[in-house]
């Protein structure tokens, strides 16, 4: 993968190096010079946060919402965090927060569909309703209320240098703790940009397989069933990127995490070109045009249901303790990748991480946004050279480039895209 202004990953297997890492770093310092990346990077745009919520006004409370906006005045309300509660009751309730918000609104819903709203920074830890607002207490709700959705965007070039386009794979995730012990997940397949297979999974950060009893699909198909399709082409059968098609998986260390599909192109083709069983991988949703290669399609969605064994509390699970990962054959080993703070998780398989200067780059992003517009196939997310800007994200002080040098600017980048280079 690549950022423009960064270059690839240099890792090893356990039992030998893939490439000469000297000769690789000199292609590196001629094509992509890390040193105008922010050393201490980690890539992230949001974080978890735990708030104690206190009803402590009579307003006849059955559930308290966390949301990036207040829902008696947007027009839209994204909700980041949920719970039951009563009148007099307390509550913890996590959330993952995006990093460019300093100010959320916490509200209790009663039996009526009222809302009684206040507002508290983001690095509070205790949420009180004692001095709301009469203009803000037990109103009727204005806004349009959506779940968190969080997307994923992926290079699959790993561990060699790519194009920087992060469409190569594009998920988007959602979460609803429905009650302590059933977490129910919505898995949106967005766009296949990437030129190989391409297999995924979804790993549970913090709980064992063996903590799980049963996990569904609710349409009762899976993503391999490649959306119309239901025959298995040649080369998924004789490529297998997982050990085992089981929804439930457990991984070195005994994590959880969730089997999603096996071919990404497979799983998203609707109209697949198939000579001899073997079908023709296409381009989907990460161009404005149509040819033989590049398709525009409808998304494919799934919902898992994962049902918690009894002493596994889930009420304080957020959507950033997901960690999907994406795995991606390369020089005859299979790679995963993660976003940069789950980088060396290391799920389906062990290998060593050599400590070059771009270590520390992400073959993966997170965005908190869903309405998150990636790269067209082929255009860089966002560099800075020169003190020029330059991607799909360069709108000076609110560009991919700047925030790349400087992780404490531009937080807000991923909603500001270049016209007509984003999807």
């Amino acid at each position: 993968m690549a950022l423009g202004m960064v270059g690839g990953l240099m890792l090893t297997s356990c039992s030998k190096d893939v490439f000469d890492e000297e000769d690789y770093n000199n292609i590196l310092d001629y094509s992509s010079p890390v040193d105008s990346v922010d050393a201490k990077h980690t890539w992230d745009l949001a974080q978890d946060h735990i708030y104690v919520v206190d009803a402590d006004v009579n307003v006849g409370a059955k559930s308290v919402l966390i949301l990036l906006d207040n829902p008696l005045t947007a027009l839209n309300a994204e909700v980041i965090g949920q719970s039951a509660i009563e009148d007099g009751g307390r509550v913890m309730v996590a959330a993952t927060v995006p990093t460019r918000f300093n100010e959320l609104y916490a509200a209790l819903v009663d039996a009526n569909g009222l809302y009684t709203v206040v507002s508290f920074p983001v690095e509070t830890t205790a949420v009180g309703f004692s001095n709301v607002r009469a203009n803000n207490k037990q109103k009727s709700l204005k806004a349009r209320l959506t779940q968190q959705k969080l997307v994923y965007c992926y290079e699959e070039e790993m561990p060699e240098p790519g194009d920087y386009d992060y469409n190569d794979i594009v998920l988007r995730i959602s979460r609803e703790v429905v009650n302590s012990h059933h977490l129910k997940i919505e898995v949106e397949l967005a766009a296949v940009g990437g030129s190989k297979q391409l297999a995924a999974g979804l790993r549970l950060v913090g709980y064992q397989a063996e903590d799980i009893d049963s996990v569904t699909i609710e349409s009762g198909n899976s993503f391999d069933m490649g959306g119309s399709h239901h025959d298995v082409p040649l080369q998924k059968m004789a490529s297998p990127l997982f050990n085992s098609s089981s929804l439930l998986q457990a991984g070195r260390n005994g994590e959880a995490f969730l089997y999603l599909f096996e071919d990404a192109h497979w799983a998203m083709g609707e109209d697949l070109t198939v000579v001899n069983q073997v079908f023709q991988r296409k381009k989907y949703n990460v161009s404005k045009s149509f040819s033989n290669d590049l398709v525009i399609i409808p998304t494919r969605t799934e919902i898992y249901h994962v049902y918690f064994k009894q002493r596994a509390n889930i009420t304080g699970f957020t959507p950033g303790m997901f960690d999907p990962f994406v795995l991606s054959p390369n020089y005859g080993f299979v790679w995963e990748q993660h976003c940069y703070r789950d980088s060396e998780a290391q799920v389906t398989r062990e290998y060593n991480l050599s400590n070059t200067k771009t270590k520390h780059l992400p073959w993966a992003l997170m965005i908190p946004y869903a309405s998150f517009r990636y790269p067209l196939e082929g255009v860089n997310i966002g560099f800075s050279r020169d003190g020029a800007l330059f991607g799909a994200y360069m709108n000076r002080g609110c560009s991919f480039g700047e925030w790349a040098k400087d992780r404490t600017k531009c937080l807000d980048w991923y909603t500001s895209p270049t016209y007509n280079q984003v999807f």
